[in-house]
Order: C-alpha cells, then sequence, then structure tokens
C-alpha cells in the first residue's frame, strides 16, 4: 500500500471540479495536456531492441516490453505484456486482457499496483486461467479519437490488438478478449468494447472516472471531444442507450464507497438495470486511489479467470 500512496503523490494529481448540480464536489481526475502524452512514456529509444525483457518470474511466467508501429497515429508506440507460466515452452493459445492506466499512469502502471506479481502466483498455483495481460500505453489522451484529429481510440482496435494477436499466441476470438482500466482507463475500456464489441466480448471499469454529462468535462476535454454530440456519440454512458452493443459485452463494474466517481457509475447502473442488460456492480471499500486498485487485483484476476473458462486450447494451429 505504501507503494500505491506514494506513486499517487509522486504524480502531483490535480483535481478536477465536475459542476453537478446540487453541493460542488471534485474528483481525482488529473488533466495534463490532452493531446501530448508524457515524452517519457511513450517516446522509444530507435536503438533498443523491439522486445525485452522486463521481468522473469521464478514460477515461469515473464514480463516483456513490446514495441509496435501505430500506423494510426503515425508513431512508435510500446506495451508491456505479461506472459504466463510456460508459455516458453507450449505451443498453447492464451486469451488476452488489455488494461488501460489511468491518466498519471503509463505501461507500468499495473505492474506496480501488484497486478502482474498477482498473476504470476495465482497462475502458478492454478487458482486462475492462463492469460496473456496487455498493458499499452497512451499517455493523458483519454482512449479516444480527439477532435484534432490524434486517433487515440482508433489505435488500440487497429494496431494494438494486430500486436499482440500477431506476434505471440493468442486465441483471437471476441469471446477470448477482455478489456478493463482503473480511473480514466475505466471508462476508455467501456467506451472501447461498446464501439467494438466485435473485438472485445468483456468490459471492465474499476473505478471508472465515468461522465455522464457534457457539463462535467472541464474545459479542456470540452475541446478534446469538439463538442456535445460528439462527446454522446462515445460516451460509455450514452451508448449503452444509444447502440445495442452493451448487451453483447459482458460488463463488470466496481467503485469505492467513498470514491467521488460513485455517483455517476451508479446512475451507468441504474441505466443498464433499466435497459435489462445483465451486468456485474459492486461498490467496494476504498476510495479513488492507487491503495483501491492494489486492494482488488485478485479480485480481478478471479473475475477475468471466469469469462475466460473455457476458451483456452492447445491447438497451435488457429
Amino acid at each position: 500500500m505504501h507503494r500505491a500512496v506514494s506513486r499517487f503523490l509522486a504524480h502531483s494529481v490535480v483535481l478536477v471540479a465536475l459542476g453537478l448540480v446540487g453541493p460542488s464536489w471534485v474528483a481525482f481526475d488529473a488533466l495534463a495536456e490532452p493531446t501530448a502524452a508524457p515524452a517519457e512514456q511513450i517516446a522509444l529509444d530507435p536503438a533498443e531492441p523491439d522486445v525485452r525483457t522486463i521481468v522473469a518470474y521464478q514460477r515461469g511466467s515473464s514480463v516483456v516490453q513490446q514495441r509496435y508501429r501505430s500506423k494510426v497515429l503515425d508513431r512508435e508506440l510500446h506495451y508491456r505484456l505479461f506472459l504466463p507460466p510456460g508459455y516458453a515452452g507450449e505451443t498453447r493459445r492464451y486469451p488476452v486482457v488489455y488494461l488501460l492506466h489511468g491518466v498519471a499512469g503509463g505501461s507500468s502502471e499495473w505492474q506496480e499496483l501488484g497486478l502482474l506479481d498477482a498473476a504470476d502466483r495465482l497462475m502458478a498455483a492454478g487458482e486462475i486461467e492462463p492469460m496473456l495481460i496487455a498493458l499499452p500505453d497512451a499517455g493523458p489522451n483519454y482512449w479516444v479519437n480527439h477532435a484534432s484529429g490524434a486517433r487515440w481510440g482508433d489505435t488500440v482496435v487497429e494496431d494494438l490488438v494486430p500486436s499482440v494477436d500477431s506476434r505471440y499466441r493468442t486465441i483471437p476470438t471476441r469471446e477470448a478478449r477482455a478489456i478493463g482500466g482503473l480511473s480514466m482507463g475505466g471508462e476508455g475500456a467501456l467506451r472501447l468494447a461498446f464501439l467494438n464489441p466485435d473485438t472485445f466480448g468483456t468490459a471492465a471499469a474499476h473505478a471508472p472516472s465515468l461522465r455522464i454529462a457534457f457539463t462535467q468535462l472541464s474545459e479542456e476535454l470540452q475541446v478534446l471531444y469538439g463538442d456535445a454530440d460528439a462527446w454522446r456519440a462515445v460516451s460509455p454512458y450514452w451508448l449503452s442507450l444509444d447502440t445495442d452493443a452493451a448487451r453483447r459485452v459482458a460488463i463488470s463494474l466496481d467503485i469505492g464507497e467513498d470514491d467521488p466517481w460513485r455517483a455517476n457509475l451508479e446512475a451507468l447502473h441504474r441505466r443498464l438495470d433499466s435497459l435489462g442488460i445483465d451486468h456485474d456492480f459492486e461498490v467496494l471499500a476504498g476510495e479513488h486511489d492507487p491503495s483501491y486498485w492494489e486492494a482488488n487485483v485478485e479480485r480481478y484476476l478471479r473475475f477475468y479467470s471466469r469469462v475466460f473458462a473455457g476458451t483456452g486450447t492447445e491447438d497451435d494451429s488457429l
């Protein structure tokens, strides 16, 4: 927990006013210049190899960093990838969960929260299904296509997923592909799944910083989306009503009981209930800070394991 809290303070998170009706409240959702991801997160040394091992666990799993070309953005990006125990010596194909970081994070965020350590331990013990875990890096760009033309949403589906599928032994079906995220990444996961239900069969939002009205966006974010109609067209809250995509995706939502974004996620939960859309919803102990996600990484991994159960195959001929 101390590790997570230290990271949180080091990021100098900004409080963003939402301007809701009634008493005003604020939420942790740092907003950097929305079109410029921090250079230290996404700029790669061209002299570095395309893939390198970051961690090799004694139980047999490992973490690699893979660079790839984003045709959509016309730039080099990278992701971290967790390979389960025995991956190197098998022909088996695996399901993949894509976990998106928050506004102040990067591809290392979920790893620093302890999720990959937990995955190594639980998979080695046979407590969860073996899976690949992809951790992409997009800077503070909200996992969405910008009004300026920077397509930070499309690159996940058009560049990232094909990179993982072409380089690693995945099961390239929607049923064996999940997307989740925390804070900014939680909203992004819902958005990308609802916009691309043929790509992702599962979406999980772990304490997402979800907006349910255009007026809840800061002025900088309103500019990023363009206008209220453009925002509504990619808002998970409105996509659940305006399209049938949410009915096609297995959905899991969780939020801390003292999280200032709780009211918005509860509004989405009520909307899904009113539409008869099956989903999981939990209010857990905690606030909107790294200690919340750190305390629940095993819970998240067990959820993904359940949705992936039965999707694995020993066949390498797919």
